[in-house]
C-alpha cells in the first residue's frame, strides 16, 4: 500500500511538471472512452437487445434471390403471392407475416404531413404477439379485400407527439 501511494505521488509530480502532456493524455482518454461507450450503446440497441415482441429469439427474416413470380421492390424482397404461399403452406413456421415500408401523407386538422409508414399483413401483430394499448390492431379480416376498410395503427410516441394523446383524434386521414 505504501508503494502504491509513493508511486501515485511520483506520477502526480511528473504530470505537474508537464501540464500540456497531462492535458493531452486526459483528453485522449476521455475521447477514447466516450467513443467506445457510444459504439457499444449503438451495438446494444441494434444487435444485442431483443425486440419487445413475443419470442424475439424465434424471429427470422426471409429473403429471396433469383427469379420468382409476382412483383417486388427492393433487394431480396418477397412478393405478396410468395408471402401468401409461405403463410398458407408452411409447416415450419408458427406464423408468417409481411410488411412493406413506404412514404405516407397524414391529414389532420387541415394540415398535411409526410411520414414514413408500413403496410402490414392482417396477422402482423398476432405473429409478433403485440397488443394495442388503446383501440385495436390490424386483424386478418382487414386485408381480405384490398382497400375495403383501411385501418391505421399508431405508435404510442407518435400518438402522444402528434395528437397530444387525445383519445378522440380519429378524424385523421392517411394516404
Amino acid at each position: 500500500m505504501r508503494d502504491l501511494l509513493s508511486d501515485l505521488r511520483f506520477a502526480l509530480r511528473t504530470l505537474a511538471k508537464s501540464p500540456v502532456f497531462a492535458a493531452v493524455a486526459v483528453v485522449s482518454l476521455a475521447l477514447g472512452i466516450g467513443a467506445n461507450t457510444a459504439i457499444f450503446t449503438l451495438l446494444d440497441q441494434v444487435l444485442l437487445r431483443l425486440l419487445p415482441v413475443k419470442h424475439p429469439e424465434q424471429l427470422v427474416q426471409l429473403r429471396w434471390e433469383g427469379s420468382h413470380y409476382g412483383s417486388n421492390t427492393g433487394y431480396a424482397a418477397l412478393s405478396y403471392p410468395m408471402y401468401k404461399d409461405f403463410r398458407d403452406q408452411s409447416q415450419v413456421f408458427s406464423g408468417v407475416m409481411c410488411r412493406y415500408s413506404l412514404p405516407l401523407s397524414l391529414g389532420y386538422n387541415g394540415q398535411n404531413e409526410r411520414l414514413e409508414g408500413e403496410l402490414v399483413s392482417g396477422n402482423y401483430f398476432d405473429v409478433l404477439g403485440v397488443k394495442a394499448i388503446l383501440g385495436r390492431t390490424i386483424m386478418p379480416d382487414d386485408d381480405r379485400l384490398p382497400g375495403a376498410h383501411p385501418v391505421a395503427v399508431l405508435s404510442h410516441s407518435f400518438w402522444v407527439e402528434r395528437f397530444r394523446a387525445d383519445r378522440g383524434s380519429s378524424e385523421a386521414s392517411c394516404w
